[in-house]
């Protein structure tokens, strides 16, 4: 397989993959290399002797190396991390006695009497580091840490005056029944402020919601239409990251990776879409964002769509082209098995919901049409809900709900007018409600079967009202296959008390997947668990899916300075949010706002440097201001074994008069030494999948 990828590769696609992965193990190995030489360069000013320079561990002595003078240079063959071997100073606390004989000398005109940590006095060389004094020892361990913090402002200032890609704030869609869906955020609008940083990214919108205020909430200036308003937010989570539920940025160019998806009526276009082809038009109105691009779609769900695209010439140097690509309806599939509507989650500000006073909590029990000459027609299945309100409001229609409040008996009536549908709300996580934009609230929806709708594979399955389900696998059509070239197997599972996400995040996935793709559902029946064949949906008549699966690349620009002025700011604004974000990372870790499957590995850092490194020198050195600025705040924690441990030991040797005692550092060091260990292999355990992040 590797030897196929290699041959459909161009000589210019190899020879940019080797020239990243040159990139990043360069620039890996130079933030190690100004950590170990702002220690090295510290000693030599202090006058000690080092021995050793090593980039990486040369365990068993095995390196590449060459001696200048009395120092050793050299790469191990280990290539994490590194180390400067200077005289009488072992990392080991078991060989500080050993340390202390070899700095001893009987030169009398080359010595200094120092105390030890058994209380004795030593004559010791004085170019080794034990004959240092406290100060002079704290410059010499501080100095990597500082080095570090020195190029991550460099590599950001320089980031800056090359040009830095990245994806602006720009909301594409909100999750139903998410912080920023309940807030009203909408397709469009532009974050230009989040908490303290001016003009974010999105990254640093990811970010500032990660570490966001879970009680108090975060603050947002959005613009809309030319118009700037503030709302404060509050990020929610569940065992993964906080999220407010804002979609990252698309554009209208179609995706370079995977224009359409597989088995989607986009790939049935004609001509075909391809990579990097742009949207100008839709059905003949012109659309210049994604969100202008979606309503169009989400008002024409049931017609064929006419995109006009500006396509790049096929030579170099040619013009691009107009041209007309159709794409077909895409008709929903079905099971047969309608759903009970479970609780109302959440209530949109602005919305003929919240004009009503509909409350979180309140149950549906009855969908009432009201004029548009639908008068009487009842709604009762949850999932088509959304689509049959969206034709009712088009048609100048409202409707009556009937209500049951949470813990109540009696039910009441409240009708409600409805809003023209103009944006796309579709079910895309597991813990996602089904949203109505008519009306603008959401709901759960159970697994209990309510109704299974005659002639459809439910019911020739035997399935029943009453029935519970508990499992879902969807069977991937024999086309699409594993590497082993076998189906590929997703599963849903539930919580089995009727209330749950499950069920719509299998119906829109099953909307998503090629035709061909099949059900086996397990559900219990009274006592007994039972399991249906494989399932093979259907078309549902009337009911369309509005996507049709076009992909689209972000949203990307690049930040430049203007001069090396601006550059330097830039540069120092990155480097202090670099630096924060570490300490309130690790706050919010210890607070367990952040999970610790959040932590990335050694095997991670080269991966996510090679992305980096993908978009540009200015992205990889941005990256390399965060890796300093991590690798500076987190080597200098007061951990046994790092630098942070060492000043530790050494403001305790200055208000003592003499160094701890070995006894006591060999302890700490021990545990220091078992929790490295341990952080490591858990963060390497997360690296190659033996623990789930669940993020």
């Amino acid at each position: 397989m590797g030897m196929c990828l290699i041959a459909a590769m161009s000589v210019s696609e190899i020879a940019n993959y080797a020239l990243v992965i040159l990139e990043v193990a360069f620039a890996l190995g130079f933030v190690i290399f100004v950590h170990e030489l702002g220690h090295f360069m510290v000693a030599r000013w202090c006058g000690v002797k080092c021995e050793k320079f090593m980039i990486g561990f040369d365990v068993g002595g095995l390196k590449l190396s060459r001696k200048w003078g009395e120092t050793v240079y050299g790469i191990g063959i280990i290539p994490f991390g590194g180390y400067v071997k200077m005289m009488g100073q072992d990392d080991n606390p078991a060989n500080i006695a050993e340390q202390m004989r070899e700095s001893q000398t009987a030169d009398p005109a080359n010595a200094k009497e120092i105390v030890g940590p058994d209380g004795q006095t030593y004559l010791v060389d004085r170019r080794s580091y034990l004959a240092k004094s406290v100060p002079q020892r704290m410059a010499i361990i501080s100095a990597g840490v500082t080095m570090n913090i020195i190029f991550a402002f460099i590599f950001a200032v320089v980031a800056y005056k090359v040009g830095v890609p990245y994806s602006p704030s720009v909301v594409t869609g909100t999750a139903p029944g998410s912080p920023a869906w309940r807030a009203d955020l909408q397709a469009g609008d532009q974050i230009v402020k989040v908490g303290s940083i001016e003009k974010p990214s999105f990254e640093d919108l990811h970010g500032a919601v990660m570490l966001g205020d879970l009680e108090n909430g975060v603050s947002f200036v959005i613009q809309r239409d030319g118009e700037q308003f503030t709302k404060t937010i509050t990020p929610e989570r569940d065992t993964g990251l906080a999220r407010v539920g804002i979609m990252p940025p698309e554009s209208l160019i179609v995706s370079d990776e995977m224009p359409v998806t597989k088995g989607s009526a986009a790939a049935q276009a004609t001509p075909p879409l391809e990579k990097e082809d742009e949207i100008i038009a839709v059905n003949g109105t012109p659309v210049k964002s994604y969100g202008e691009y979606a309503a169009l779609l989400a008002q024409n769900p049931n017609k064929p769509l006419t995109l006009n695209v500006r396509r790049k010439g096929g030579e170099k140097n040619s013009a691009a082209k107009e041209v007309t690509v159709e794409i077909p309806v895409a008709p929903a599939v079905t099971l047969g098995l309608v759903m009970p509507m479970g609780k109302i989650v959440a209530v949109q500000e602005n919305s003929p919901a919240a004009a009503a006073k509909i409350q979180p909590g309140e149950t549906i029990e009855k969908v009432s049409a009201k004029g548009a000459g639908s008068e009487g027609t009842t709604f009762n299945d949850p999932l088509k809900l959304p689509e049959d309100l969206r034709r009712l409001a088009e048609q100048g229609g409202e409707v009556t709900l009937t209500l049951r409040a949470e813990g109540a008996g009696a039910t009441h009536d409240v009708t409600v007018p409805l809003r023209k549908v103009d944006r796309i709300e579709e079910v895309l996580g597991a813990d996602d409600p089904v949203s109505v934009p008519a009306l603008g609230l959401a709901y759960e929806v159970g697994h209990t079967v309510k109704e299974v709708q005659p002639e459809t594979p439910a019911a020739k399955a035997g399935l029943q009202a009453g029935d519970m389900i508990t499992k879902a696998e969807l069977i991937l059509p024999a086309e699409i296959e594993t590497k082993k070239n076998k189906p590929e197997a997703l599963e849903f599972e539930n919580d089995g008390k009727g209330e749950t996400a499950d069920w719509p995040i299998l119906m829109a996935g099953l909307q998503r997947l090629p035709a061909g793709t099949q059900v086996k559902l397990t559900y219990n029946r009274g006592d007994q668990q039972l399991e249906t064949g494989l399932l093979t949906p259907v078309v549902e008549a009337g009911y369309f899916e509005p996507l049709r699966g076009v992909n689209f690349e972000w949203i990307k620009d690049t930040r430049v300075a203007s001069d090396w002025n601006e550059a330097i700011a830039l540069g120092w604004r990155e480097t202090t949010h670099s630096l924060s974000m570490v300490y309130r990372f690790l706050d919010k870790l210890a607070t367990r706002q952040v999970p610790a499957t959040a932590l990335a590995g050694p095997l991670s850092i080269p991966m996510i440097a090679g992305m980096s490194a993908f978009q540009g020198v200015g992205k990889l050195l941005t990256f390399l201001t965060m890796l300093s600025a991590n690798l500076a705040v987190i080597n200098f924690l007061p951990i046994p074994l790092l630098d942070g441990g060492h000043m530790v030991f050494l403001v305790w040797e200055g208000l003592r008069g003499r160094p701890a005692s070995e006894r006591f550092v060999v302890a700490m060091h021990t545990v220091g030494f078992v929790f490295i260990i341990t952080l490591m292999l858990f963060v390497i355990s997360l690296d190659v999948g033996l623990i789930h992040r669940n993020l």
